[in-house]
């Protein structure tokens, strides 16, 4: 199966990031139906897909993403660039949980722990993460 699917977020014309999160998720909903992914694969890729750009707009101050995603076999590549500030995901950082607070912190370690071939480059003022979601069948 190759399916694929290749779509911009922005932050709504109030400046919020819903319309970014929600477009994402809609996109990423068309993607898991045409890629036939099982509910686990899907909700995976979701929740993969909200955190990368929930960071890219908190910590990152993006305004714009662009993502890629492939349904190669047995995997799924996602590709995601951003015009937020610098952040290499792929540098070791000391994680001691969730802040208690927010319940932040997790997205990193499950980057890691669903992804694999975890990539990150910066060029033209912009980042470039990539990565592979295995699938279980």
């Amino acid at each position: 199966m190759g399916a694929g699917k290749r779509f911009s977020a922005s932050l709504g014309p109030d400046g919020t990031p819903g319309a970014m999160l929600g477009g994402a998720q809609a996109a990423v909903d068309t993607f898991v139906e045409e890629a036939g992914l099982d509910a686990r694969a899907a909700a995976r890729l979701s929740v993969l897909i909200e955190e990368i750009l929930a960071n890219a707009l908190r910590h990152g101050d993006a305004t714009q993403a662009v993502i890629d995603l492939a349904r190669v076999g047995r995997a799924v590549t996602i590709e995601v660039e951003d015009d937020g500030a610098p952040f290499d995901p792929t540098v070791e950082r000391s994680f001691t949980g969730p802040n208690p607070e927010t319940g932040g912190g997790v997205g990193l370690a499950l980057l890691r722990s669903w992804g694999g071939n975890l990539a990150y480059d910066r060029a033209e003022g912009r980042n470039h993460l990539s990565l592979t979601l295995r699938l279980e069948r």
